[in-house]
């Protein structure tokens, strides 16, 4: 799936503390006493060193609030649903949408089964595939909704985040810590210790996303909306205070870089698929010649926002984009994937 590109989208976004937060580096302290005892993490930047949040810190928050929402609204009903839409491909295999990063290697025996993990599973099944003429759609279907959006071990996620940067200064300050004897409930010998948070300053960062299906989208928006709202916490010490942060959303950039606007349609070049041009389509819409065996929703569309239309990327002299900027704008757009999301879940 990975070979064609039939539509990618770019999300920037800017994260702010929301009281103090602390991404811990992993060598700190050390034998130098004016250094505390827990450091921020810090790379070299424009010559000088500074922190910065990495992209892999923000992708296991995401991807970790991804599997929970799953795991609280997986059921039967979804379950029953998608091996009716597995019969026509003789397929009764069906994950469930989140794995279990400690599960077994074995089949799902339903939705009641917590023990699945694709990575897992794909390895113990990869000499008898190998061989076999669909084998990454194998992969790509026997893998959970979680797997099918970041990756495992055997499949190429379709999310990407970068780092984030600070935009300008950012606050740090120096905090004192004190260890308690879990036994007595008194502090404990050599206990204390000190930490940096950042508390204030803008970071900026993007995700890239492709091939993806508009229930993903939508996915990742809730989300990445539960961390915006201050659900979800990030780095060090969540259950302690720390690791609030703001999150604005600042433009969501969606591209078909082999699509072409026509008579009213989005309309893919080499003319295999074509949905309207008031409609946001997912791969599903576009990937259906050639690629059936991925299983994909083929009604993979969802209503454009009025104030929203396409139009030729001039930029890159081929194929169409399309731009929300602000954060009311970008929030619509995940809104606007929700039925594919409740279509996925069986609501």
């Amino acid at each position: 799936m990975h070979k064609a590109t039939f539509l990618e989208a770019t999300l920037k976004l800017t994260i702010s503390p929301n009281g103090p937060f602390l991404v811990k580096a992993g060598d700190t302290g050390g034998a130098d006493p004016t250094l505390p005892d827990m450091e921020f993490v810090r790379t070299r930047r424009r010559g000088a060193a500074e922190v910065y949040l990495p992209g892999s810190s923000l992708k296991g928050v995401i991807r970790a609030q991804c599997e929970r929402i799953c795991r609280s609204l997986d059921g039967p009903r979804r379950y029953d649903q998608e091996k009716q839409h597995l019969q026509k491909l003789d397929e009764d295999f069906v994950p469930p949408l989140a794995d279990n990063p400690l599960g077994k290697e074995n089949r799902p025996r339903g939705v009641e089964d917590v023990d699945y993990n694709s990575g897992h599973y794909i390895e113990s099944v990869r000499e008898s595939i190998k061989d076999l003429p669909d084998r990454t759609s194998i992969i790509y279907r026997r893998s959970a909704l979680t797997s099918q959006i970041f990756g495992n071990t055997s499949l190429a996620g379709r999310v990407r985040f970068a780092d984030a940067y600070p935009q300008g200064t950012a606050t740090i300050e120096e905090r004192n810590g004190v260890a308690i004897d879990r036994i007595y409930g008194s502090v404990a010998r050599g206990a204390l210790y000190n930490y940096e948070t950042v508390v204030s300053g803008e970071f900026a960062t993007r995700i890239d996303l492709k091939n993806f299906t508009l229930a993903q989208l939508g996915l990742l928006g809730l989300a990445l909306r539960d961390l915006a709202d201050g659900r979800v916490a990030l780095g060090f010490g969540k259950s302690r205070g720390l690791g609030r942060v703001h999150v604005r959303f600042d433009e969501f950039e969606l591209r078909y870089p082999t699509c072409m606007l026509q008579d009213g349609k989005l309309r893919l070049i080499n003319g295999k698929a074509e949905v309207s041009e008031r409609t946001m389509a997912g791969v599903g819409a576009l990937a259906r010649q050639g690629y059936s065996s991925y299983a994909f929703d083929a009604d993979d569309t969802a209503d454009l926002l009025a104030e929203l239309a396409y139009a030729e990327d001039d930029e890159r002299g081929i194929g169409v984009r399309l731009a929300a900027t602000g954060d009311p704008q970008v929030r619509a757009i995940f809104k606007t994937c929700m039925p594919a999301w409740r279509r996925r879940i069986g609501l």
